[in-house]
C-alpha cells in the first residue's frame, strides 16, 4: 500500500520530536545536609545533598555538571527550588544533587523544595529550617515505670548519639528540663559523663528515663537545652508527652521479653536497646534481668556495670555478693547510687 504523500511531512515531525522528560522522584528521606546532621534540619547557606531517580537530563547537555563558584542556578535545565528561591547548584547527576540553600530562606519554619528538569517538576517535598531551635516528639508511647525514649531534631551541625561512651549517663552536655502541673520535676541523677561522643556512637533516640522517673500518669513538659541551659546555643519549646497509667502485668510481660531477647542478642541490641531500658524503673525485677549481662565482655558489659548506679545500694548488697560488687563498683564496692 502506497502512503500518501500528504502525510508523509506529520509523520516526520512525530518522529522529529524529542522524548519527554522523565519527572524527577525523590523523598523527604532523601535530602542530607552535607554537614551530617541526620535529623534534617536545614539552615541558609547549608550544602545539602538530595538522592533521587531521573534528577538530570538524558542526554546531557554539554553543561559542567560540577560547576565552580559563584554556584549557577540552572545547569542543562536542571533547577532546584526552595519555595520561590533557586538554590545554587554545586553538583547535578541523574541519581544526585548538590545545593547550596540561599541566604534569603527564613531562619526558621518550613519550605517545600523542588527539583525541575527542563519544565518536567517533581512533587515538592517540605522541609524544616531551624537555626536556634530544636524539635522534640515521644518515640513510640510511654507508660509508668516504662521506657520514655525522645527523638530529636537539632540544628546542624549537631546530632544527638547514645551511647555516647561506656557510660549510660552521657548527654553531650545539653540539659533536659521536666514539668508535671507546671511544677519541675527534680533529676534524678547521675553520674557524669564526658561531653564528646565515641567515634563508635551512633545518631539515636535519647532515653529520657535515665534522667527522670515517671511514676505517675499524666501529661509532661520537656524541654531540651543546651550546652547550658542560661546560655543554650539551642534549645526546643516545652513539648508535651503522655505517660499511661502503669500496668503491673504488662511491665511483668515487658521484662521477660528483655531477659528472652539478652540471652541472644547481639551486642548492638544490648547497648542501643535492653541495657539501657532495665533502668526506667531501677527496681529488683529490673536488676535480676540485669545481673546476667554484668559480665559480658566489652561494651556491652561496661555499659551493664554502668547501670548499676540506678539501683539502691542495699538492693545491691542483697543480690551482688561483695566480692562482686567491689569489681563492679570499685573502689569501695559502692556503685554511685542514692539511698
Amino acid at each position: 500500500m502506497r502512503i500518501p504523500l500528504v502525510l508523509l511531512p506529520a509523520a516526520f515531525a512525530l518522529f522529529a520530536q524529542p522524548p519527554q522528560t522523565p519527572t524527577p522522584v525523590y523523598t523527604r528521606e532523601g535530602v542530607v545536609p552535607l554537614q551530617g546532621n541526620s535529623a534534617k534540619l536545614l539552615a541558609p547557606g547549608m550544602v545539602v545533598e538530595l538522592y533521587g531517580q531521573h534528577l538530570a537530563p538524558e542526554p546531557w547537555c554539554g553543561q559542567p555538571a560540577m560547576p565552580p563558584a559563584p554556584y549557577p542556578t540552572d545547569i542543562c535545565g536542571v533547577r532546584v527550588m526552595i519555595g520561590d528561591a533557586p538554590a545554587g547548584l554545586m553538583f547535578v547527576g541523574p541519581g544526585q544533587i548538590n545545593f547550596k540553600i540561599p541566604s534569603g530562606v527564613p531562619l526558621e519554619g518550613s519550605a517545600p523544595i523542588r527539583v525541575c528538569v527542563r519544565g518536567a517538576c517533581g512533587a515538592p517535598v517540605v522541609m524544616r529550617f531551624s537555626a536556634h531551635k530544636a524539635y522534640l516528639r515521644l518515640r513510640g508511647t510511654a507508660a509508668v515505670h516504662m521506657p520514655v525514649w525522645l527523638e530529636v531534631e537539632a540544628p546542624a551541625p549537631y546530632e544527638f548519639k547514645f551511647p555516647c561512651h561506656n557510660s549510660l549517663w552521657g548527654f553531650q552536655g545539653f540539659q533536659f528540663e521536666v514539668r508535671r502541673n507546671g511544677q519541675p520535676l527534680s533529676h534524678t541523677r547521675l553520674p557524669e559523663a564526658p561531653g564528646d561522643c565515641t567515634a563508635a556512637a551512633k545518631p539515636s533516640p535519647l532515653p529520657l528515663h535515665l534522667l527522670y522517673h515517671f511514676d505517675q500518669p499524666g501529661v509532661y513538659s520537656v524541654r531540651l537545652s543546651g550546652p547550658t541551659v542560661n546560655s543554650p546555643v539551642f534549645q526546643s519549646d516545652w513539648t508535651d508527652i503522655t505517660v499511661a497509667p502503669e500496668a503491673d502485668a504488662a511491665r511483668d510481660e515487658w521484662l521477660q521479653s528483655m531477659a528472652d531477647k539478652a540471652n541472644s542478642a547481639p551486642p548492638d541490641a544490648l547497648i542501643a536497646d535492653i541495657i539501657p531500658n532495665l533502668p526506667a524503673w531501677p527496681d529488683e525485677k529490673a536488676l535480676k534481668v540485669l545481673l546476667p549481662l554484668l559480665d559480658l565482655p566489652g561494651q556491652s558489659g561496661q555499659l551493664a556495670r554502668s547501670a548499676l548506679a540506678a539501683f539502691p545500694d542495699e538492693m545491691l548488697r542483697r543480690l551482688i555478693s561483695p566480692e562482686r560488687l567491689l569489681d563492679y563498683c570499685s573502689p569501695g564496692g559502692r556503685c554511685n547510687a542514692p539511698n
